[in-house]
């Protein structure tokens, strides 16, 4: 598998793939040309994506001396404001595009828990 690319963030994806940033919305377009439907798959794991395509054969091809067969994986992170759980994905026109809407982000304050801890010292005393 390809190292993971991160989607937005200027990392290098394929040339097979092009991202564009909407407003609502991260469209990411990847070329499938000789690629059926039911030859791909894609797989959502936390922000990570994974397409996987496999060329099947075709009935006229049995008993060929030569065939090409093309298998395609690619794998990428989501940006940290798409909502990886609400993906889509449209296959039209040898092109796969997927669409996750932006989530927006607010930053937060992590109050920090002031408790003792022994693991420098075991021997002291509580404060």
């Amino acid at each position: 598998m390809p190292a993971m690319r991160v989607v937005g963030t200027g990392h290098e994806l394929s040339e097979r793939a092009r991202v564009r940033r909407e407003p609502d919305e991260y469209v990411i377009e990847l070329d499938v040309a000789g690629f059926s439907d039911d030859e791909l798959s894609i797989e959502a794991l936390g922000p990570t994506i994974i397409l996987r395509g496999d060329q099947r054969e075709l009935p006229g091809d049995h008993g060929k001396a030569f065939r090409l067969h093309e298998r395609l994986e690619e794998s990428f992170r989501l940006p940290d404001d798409a909502d990886a759980e609400r993906i889509t994905v449209v296959h039209t026109n040898r092109v796969l595009e997927l669409h996750a809407p932006r989530l927006k982000l607010e930053s937060r304050i992590v109050p920090i828990a002031r408790e003792h801890n022994h693991i420098l010292n075991p021997d002291a005393e509580p404060c």
